[in-house]
């Protein structure tokens, strides 16, 4: 059976009737208290701090989204022409940064001398049948065992006269402390002679770095599409 409002009780009616405005009134004083709690200083070491937290690692110049090398911290480090805080593997937490920036010269040398190989000899070659072919990498392959002995024997050579015959080790390649990384004195045009020295450094490393990936991607094309460089076959 329901009830109506004339059997229902009295003290049950009023405690209806004031449950909707008791509840509005807590609302409305949380409501204040937090507004009120906006306002309040906040302790140092609380909400600030762990805002701030975050910002405190440093973040490389290279690769936005990665942690600065720890490398940096090493005084040899300091001031290197060319860096830029690009260590993704952390090599140079693990090698000398002198060695690291010798091997980064050389390579980087010997890839911009194989990128003036790779395009003149699709155009010109020496007589005999074994270099006639355009494309570097099945004319690297036909030469045979000799030539190549030619070339380490003749690498070997330049290596142990870039190190007057030793010092060629890791271990002791930079006893002199003094010397700078890839400064074998090489510098027939005397243009590090005039300006700022370090103006040519910054550019040879700029280009080192640009001729290795060069080079990787013409080989690349050479090997998928079989031709030399510009599309000459035999």
């Amino acid at each position: 059976p329901v009830k109506s409002e004339a059997t229902e009780p009295t003290s049950t009616r009023k405690t209806r009737e004031a449950t909707p405005t008791m509840f509005a009134k807590c609302l409305a004083l949380a409501m204040a208290l937090t507004s009120v709690t906006a306002f309040a200083p906040v302790k140092s070491g609380s909400r600030v701090a762990s805002r701030t937290a975050p910002m405190m690692a440093e973040m490389s110049p290279s690769v936005p989204f990665m942690l600065m090398p720890k490398y940096v911290k090493d005084k040899d480090a300091a001031g290197m022409v060319g860096d830029v805080g690009f260590d993704p593997l952390g090599l140079a937490e693990f090698f000398d940064i002198k060695f690291l920036r010798e091997a980064e010269l050389k390579h980087g040398r010997v890839a911009m001398l194989a990128i003036v190989g790779i395009i003149t000899q699709e155009f010109f070659h020496i007589p005999g049948e074994l270099y006639q072919d355009p494309n570097p990498l099945t004319a690297a392959a036909k030469v045979g065992p000799q030539v190549w002995g030619q070339i380490i024997l003749f690498g070997g050579f330049v290596e142990a006269g870039i190190y007057g015959g030793g010092n060629m080790q890791y271990e002791n390649m930079f006893s002199d402390k003094s010397r700078v990384p890839g400064d074998y004195g090489f510098d027939p045009l005397k243009l590090m002679k005039e300006g700022d020295p370090d103006q040519y450094a910054l550019k040879e490393i700029t280009h080192c770095r640009l001729a290795m990936l060069a080079v990787g991607g013409m080989i690349t094309q050479c090997g998928v599409t079989g031709t030399g460089l510009y599309g000459h076959t035999l």
